[in-house]
């Protein structure tokens, strides 16, 4: 039987490999606080850090034959670094699309035929948007066509904040398949 807590953090990390869970419980609580502190100077959404490091974390306990080269603590603060960047690469984008977006209808230059493909386009989004499973469809409506905040919906709807997260992660990814092939129809 193993004194966890005199255990190293190699000697811990061998045993999360062997999926033993009182090691990988005692390396979140050694690190989880002081990644918290450090990812929170980069991003400011305390949410958004939680939900980054808990991915790192179950990153950590999904792998197998994990070798890692430097300690334990360089590795793990560079996994963190590597997913917050991400992140806020991710916003950069979705950032440029929106002000790409609003920059063409500041311009509000329509032509009969740009209205028309329009208003086309916006029934086969919201034929789209009926398509998605129930509850999932619930949520995006709340979330893109209600504008609601992501804890107002997770109130609503009863359902966590990574629930909606996720839902609105998954009808994303949804809409953006479909309306790839449907954008070189119309163009």
């Amino acid at each position: 039987m193993y004194c966890y807590t005199d255990l190293s953090d190699k000697e811990l990390i061998a045993l999360v490999l062997k999926k033993d869970e009182q090691a990988f419980g005692l390396l979140y609580e050694r690190y989880f606080p002081i990644l918290f502190i450090y990812a929170s100077k980069i991003i400011s959404d305390e949410e958004v850090v939680k939900d980054i490091l808990q991915d790192v974390f179950v990153s950590l306990w999904s792998k197998t034959g994990l070798e890692i080269n430097t300690s334990f603590s360089s590795y793990i603060y560079t996994a963190v670094r590597f997913q917050l960047f991400d992140y806020i690469d991710k916003q950069k984008v979705r950032q440029g699309y929106a002000d790409s977006l609003q920059h063409f209808l500041d311009q509000g230059v329509y032509s009969t035929d740009n209205y028309l493909l329009e208003k086309e386009l916006q029934q086969q989004i919201e034929k789209e948007i009926m398509n998605l499973p129930p509850k999932m469809r619930e949520i995006f409506i709340l979330s893109r066509q209600e504008e609601k905040s992501y804890e107002e919906i997770a109130r609503q709807s009863n359902v966590s904040l990574n629930t909606v997260r996720k839902q609105v992660s998954n009808a994303l990814k949804i809409m953006r398949s479909k309306f790839t092939s449907i954008f070189f129809t119309f163009f």
